[in-house]
């Protein structure tokens, strides 16, 4: 008896093991429902179900590599609505899964269509990156000339401040043409420094 229940506990251990490819079919017959390992028999009026692995699909193997979506052109934007709907369909066709052989008939059709066109939608985005570049620029010349001139007269009132400072000091030995200076002096710091 001992070596009948090895003998099972070994089948049962194996059968998961084969049974792994093997394919099992629901039928039903006028009895009920029962399950085989062999096609359900024409004969009686039976529904045919399969049970069991499926065959892994091949992209589930190998799946695809989507590439990075390309960067949309500065000089699209001056293109056409045909044109641009052509060069927008070549930029993300490799990530709509679009054929090769397709895309370079896009390329081709562009390129008979829009070749004049895309030419000068280029001299077009230079001119502006041009222009948007030279107003940089100028705001940067703009910017750092506010900046020397903020200095240049932070350094002329300190000037101012010191020269009062010292006279202000010796006032009582300054004849009346020094204290007549003095008080432009001071009335130029004011108007220059103070009030701004």
């Amino acid at each position: 008896m001992r070596r009948l229940l090895n003998g099972a506990a070994v089948l049962a251990a194996l059968l998961p093991a084969f049974a792994v490819n093997a394919q099992t079919y629901r039928c039903q017959s006028s009895s009920g429902t029962y399950f085989s390992d062999r096609p359900c028999s024409a004969v009686t009026d039976s529904k045919m179900g399969g049970y069991g692995p499926l065959q892994p699909s091949i992209s589930a193997r190998y799946p695809s590599r989507v590439p990075p979506l390309a960067k949309v052109e500065d000089h699209v934007k001056y293109l056409s609505a045909g044109c641009a709907s052509i060069s927008e369909a070549i930029r993300t066709g490799p990530n709509r899964g679009v054929r090769m052989d397709v895309i370079q008939g896009l390329r081709e059709e562009y390129r008979r269509k829009c070749l004049v066109e895309d030419q000068e939608a280029r001299i077009n985005a230079r001119r502006d990156a041009t222009a948007e570049e030279a107003t940089m620029l100028a705001q940067r010349d703009a910017a750092r000339n506010e900046r020397e001139q903020t200095r240049v007269k932070a350094d002329q009132c300190a000037g101012m401040r010191d020269v009062i400072s010292t006279k202000r000091k010796r006032e009582r030995e300054l004849n009346a043409t020094e204290v007549a200076a003095l008080r432009t002096l001071e009335n130029s710091y004011n108007e220059r420094c103070v009030s701004r």
